[in-house]
């Protein structure tokens, strides 16, 4: 079964009790943790120290995904620090940038059953064959 409050979840709460951590603030410490310097881990990512720097300091937007993966491996984060990682982007990023229909925002963001069940589908290469099995069960009970 899918914990979804793990191991980095407390740790987040711990860090500040009174005040949500940052996305830029939260690598920060991943990064300080792991004693890398922040012109090293701006080049792992392939992005300048400059932009780098504004996204520790919250002046810019989470990174994409293509360089989220890659500081998860630069750092070796394990598999629930990166979730983490994921999880705190998402919370960061401006409306903008959500993909995901309004409507279906609220049901996502606290059913974490919703978050694992993407990733999981991710993860094995579900395809549209399996989704529709859901679907079409879904659809059923819907009447």
């Amino acid at each position: 079964m899918y914990n979804y409050v793990n191991y980095e979840k407390v740790r987040l709460r711990m860090m500040n009790e009174n005040e949500k951590v940052s996305f830029g603030k939260y690598v920060e410490a991943l990064r300080k943790e792991r004693q890398k310097s922040l012109r090293e881990t701006a080049k792992a990512i392939e992005v300048s120290p400059q932009f780098y720097s504004e996204v520790e300091k919250g002046r810019r937007s989470a990174f994409t995904n293509e360089r989220l993966e890659k500081l998860a491996a630069f750092l070796l984060l394990d598999e629930n620090q990166t979730y983490t990682l994921y999880d705190i982007a998402a919370k960061a990023r401006t409306a903008n940038d959500v993909v995901i229909p309004q409507d279906c925002v609220d049901y996502v963001s606290t059913n974490a059953y919703v978050v694992e069940a993407l990733r999981l589908s991710k993860e094995t290469g579900a395809g549209e064959e399996e989704w529709q099995v859901l679907l079409d069960e879904l659809r059923a009970r819907k009447g």
